[in-house]
């Protein structure tokens, strides 16, 4: 079976064995993971997000250090309750400390430096802003030290979270991910053999971004595999300049796109896909500004389902 395992694996990188046969094969049997992670040698690591708390980063600090933003703390959970007249200077040392901590010595969640200033600004003039939002940013500093948050650490080389991490929304994509990472470590596992990679995903990938307007997509198209079914349906033996074509008029066609009339998204693209697999037609687009949102600006875009006329709204944030 080992020798099955290689041999699969071989054959995809190398391109003799279709993608989406291989993808089949290689969900289907996790004891070829279980093979390759017997061949990872005592030592390799791999960097992976894990979900921590303030703590963790803390914990880097020198004793000293730690020990005086771990007593400020503290005493910040110990005054609550307090008048807010007196939390606000136990929070305010609390985010003066934290602000000092040296970011060569201590990598935080990109979100803390956000906070941090926002803290300082309004705890330093609450006289500025309403007592209720005063007393939220003191509540905020406390739970800094209690909510999660994303870190990057080093880990024992997983094989399974590798794999896991390929998995796209695109078929396409997935299999690219996978064939570029298992051809990474078969070199990594057999530095005596000599693999050749096959770039037809590669090239494919390339033409689909080449033919796709940038305003067709989403997660739902992804999901939905609409993109890669009109590539597969033109013939691969035409000439790149006229599959292009082609492959866009058709996208056009089922993305019922007449002339310029097409989204202008903000954001990343959102197509919506009706409930029976089909692009919705755009309709138009408004750009207003609400109390429900604060005064900020978005836009609403509108679809309907060419089948049955049901509206959906897609809003982005300007």
């Amino acid at each position: 079976m080992q020798r099955t395992y290689k041999r699969n694996i071989v054959d995809f990188i190398e391109g003799r064995m279709p993608p989406a046969e291989f993808e089949a094969w290689f969900e289907s049997t996790p004891a070829a993971l279980d093979w390759l992670q017997s061949l990872i040698p005592e030592g390799m690591t791999m960097d992976d997000c894990v979900e921590v708390t303030m703590d963790y980063f803390l914990k880097k600090l020198p004793v000293n250090e730690y020990e005086e933003i771990m007593a400020a703390y503290r005493a910040l959970c110990e005054a609550k309750g307090a008048p807010i007249e007196a939390q606000i200077p136990l929070a305010l040392e609390v985010v003066r400390l934290l602000s000092a901590v040296d970011p060569k010595k201590v990598r935080f969640d990109s979100i803390i430096p956000i906070l941090l200033p926002n803290f300082d600004l309004v705890l330093h003039y609450p006289a500025s802003y309403k007592p209720d939002y005063v007393a939220h940013m003191v509540d905020g500093v406390r739970t800094l030290f209690t909510r999660e948050y994303r870190s990057v650490g080093t880990f024992p080389y997983d094989v399974r979270r590798m794999a896991e991490r390929q998995k796209t929304t695109t078929r396409l994509g997935y299999q690219l991910n996978l064939q570029g990472w298992l051809y990474w470590l078969m070199e990594q596992l057999f530095p005596e053999e000599i693999f050749v990679r096959d770039n037809t995903l590669s090239e494919k990938h390339s033409f689909l971004l080449d033919a796709c307007p940038e305003y067709i997509g989403g997660v739902e198209v992804e999901e939905a595999g609409i993109i890669e079914d009109i590539l597969d349906s033109v013939p691969e033996t035409l000439p790149k300049t006229k599959r292009i074509k082609e492959v866009k008029s058709r996208i056009k066609e089922a993305f019922h796109v007449s002339g310029i009339i097409y989204p202008r998204w903000v954001q990343e693209a959102e197509w919506p896909v009706s409930p029976s697999g089909k692009p919705m037609r755009f309709v138009k687009q408004k750009r207003k500004k609400g109390k429900e949102y604060e005064n900020m600006l978005y836009t609403l875009f509108y679809f309907e389902d060419v089948d049955t006329g049901e509206e959906r709204i897609v809003e982005q944030f300007t």
